[in-house]
């Protein structure tokens, strides 16, 4: 069966690493937040992937996924699947409507911890797809409202090298879950990212048309989603590209505007 936990704050006597935490507090300066954020928990727990993912009118979209390097990256290809076909077989998706709804945490740092083991997938298609295709034991997702309306969720997966998520683990990642959520919120309003992608995005995009004429929608829609701090993993899922797709539109999109990096690409989108 499904689990489900409400956490307030770390207990008491929860010790970390020092390093790892010095790096969880530089993630709201790195390129790729959610890529400390893995960094971190694999100090205390072995987790072989990480998802993040904004809900907005009860509809997911990744925003950034990373392996910790064991493996090759499967979280966009998987969660365009998931996005297509199993998301409203989740129970985590209706638990971030009903959050939306109510209002549950919002402000006052409260994270919902939910954990899927293999064996609790409700849709037998979506088990066997994602999880035992890709060997995947489980997934343990905390979810938390910086906004009204907005909800994100941190999505844990574990692979068949580490085992599934045992009570010991669960212990220890629970006891990082309010952590994480504060590091992933001050990641998100360092970046300067939009509580709502779809509108930001949006509104990129109609910047990028007027600014920068010579991009071709492709091109825009990639650097739409580059200046919204979304990962290549993310903008993959959303577009329904290859991560290596991203990768020649980006490089061909700064050729043409004769930039290097997204600080540059931002004087473009103001």
């Amino acid at each position: 069966m499904t689990t489900t936990w409400l956490l307030d704050s770390p207990p008491a006597g929860h010790l970390l690493d020092a390093s790892a935490v010095a790096r969880l507090l530089d993630a709201g300066d790195a390129p790729e937040p959610a890529l400390d954020m893995l960094a971190f928990v694999n100090h205390v727990v072995p987790v072989e992937y990480i998802s993040l993912v904004e809900y907005v009118g009860g509809v997911p979209s990744q925003v950034a996924g990373h392996s910790n390097g064991r493996h090759h990256n499967i979280t966009g290809e998987c969660f365009a699947l998931y996005k297509k076909r199993f998301r409203r077989a989740d129970e985590l998706t209706r638990l971030a409507a009903r959050m939306a709804d109510d209002g549950v945490g919002v402000g006052k740092g409260a994270v919902t911890a939910f954990l899927y083991d293999v064996a609790d997938i409700p849709d037998a298609d979506w088990r066997e797809q994602i999880f035992l295709d890709r060997g995947l034991t489980g997934r343990l997702s905390f979810l938390y409202s910086p906004l009204p309306r907005t909800l994100f969720a941190i999505n844990l997966y574990r692979d068949r090298d580490d085992g599934r998520f045992e009570e010991a683990d669960l212990a220890r990642l629970l006891g990082l879950a309010p952590i994480l959520q504060r590091a992933h919120r001050n990641a998100l309003f360092a970046h300067q990212v939009s509580p709502d992608l779809d509108l930001r995005t949006a509104q990129n995009e109609r910047s990028l048309a007027r600014t920068a004429p010579q991009l071709s929608a492709r091109e825009r829609a990639v650097c739409a989603r580059i200046a919204c701090g979304i990962g290549s993993d993310g903008i993959a899922a959303e577009l329904g590209v290859a991560v290596a797709t991203v990768a020649t539109l980006r490089k061909r999109a700064y050729a043409k505007l004769a930039i290097h990096g997204r600080q540059q690409l931002s004087r473009f989108t103001c």
